[in-house]
């Protein structure tokens, strides 16, 4: 098996939306002053957790999946990929998290196994409430903390971190309900549940639009915080780049389902990361 195709299995790209706010929390512990070895454990952390969750979203939506037209190429659906092989893989990539995290600290080791939980039981939910996007959003949104503790292991005080992580939540499970409407017929003929099956695209649609409108109220009420001229210039770029991912989808056309996933959420999380760094090296304005 060639490195790319693990690659793509974890879908090692998708770490973008996740990875910058997970180092928004280290940044903040950090207050300018960076430990560039945790913050490279971080980065380990963070692509071995997802790798993880990956893997066990593969193994679980397997029997689903052979079915699914989109997902016919997949290394484990096509058979490239043996479900042994799988399996561990997923234990290699759980273990290098709980290492990862051990080499941070004690703290956070001893909460480690929290994150593994959510992420095995994330797939699940999507079997039992069509409301599984904000799980995952939820899921997902734990690494803000994460970050937070992996400099400073004590639960933090400051609203700016929660403000962050209500955010970064918030927009996953927003762009996340876009992200099945491709998968809508499959789902429905296998009785899983998600926005776009339980209540139409029309109405998830409309669903994802108050979610994320709800997600930029909360990236505006951060700019009171932090009171940075970076910031208050970062926050024009995100709000065109969420009201963009919506206005171009277009529920019959798969192709523009990938390009509001991938081309503008790409960009979301690191032009909020380089603005709060700006903002907490050079202070407020």
């Amino acid at each position: 098996m060639k490195i790319r195709e693990i690659v793509d299995y974890i879908k090692l790209e998708h770490t973008v939306f996740d990875l910058p706010f997970v180092f928004s929390g280290a940044v903040l512990a950090s207050q300018g002053h960076y430990n560039y070895v945790k913050l490279l454990l971080i980065l380990l952390a963070t692509t071995s957790a997802r790798a993880t969750a990956m893997s066990v979203n593969r193994i679980a939506g397997l029997k689903y999946d052979r079915y699914n037209p989109r997902k016919k190429e997949w290394i484990l659906v096509s058979g490239r990929l043996s479900v042994r092989k799988a399996i561990l893989f997923t234990v290699i990539f759980g273990s290098i998290f709980e290492l990862s995290t051990l080499f941070l600290n004690r703290f956070v080791l001893l909460l480690s196994p929290i994150v593994l939980i959510m992420f095995v039981t994330d797939p699940l939910l999507k079997r039992i409430t069509p409301w599984r996007h904000l799980y995952m959003g939820l899921t997902i949104g734990v690494g803000v903390l994460a970050g937070y503790l992996a400099i400073d292991p004590a639960f933090p005080s400051t609203l700016p971190l929660y403000l962050i992580f209500l955010a970064s939540s918030l927009w996953i499970a927003g762009f996340d309900m876009i992200y099945t409407i491709p998968d809508v017929d499959t789902d429905k003929a296998f009785g899983l549940r998600t926005v776009m099956t339980d209540y139409g695209i029309r109405r998830g649609l409309i669903l994802s639009d108050a979610i994320h409108a709800i997600t930029f109220v909360f990236f505006l009420s951060l700019a009171l915080y932090l009171r940075s001229i970076f910031y208050d210039l970062a926050l024009i770029p995100i709000l065109a780049l969420i009201v963009y991912q919506h206005y171009i989808v277009k529920p019959d056309d798969p192709k523009s389902i990938r390009v509001s996933f991938q081309n503008s959420n790409t960009f979301i999380g690191i032009i909020f990361l380089a603005a709060l760094i700006l903002s907490v090296s050079f202070g407020s304005f």
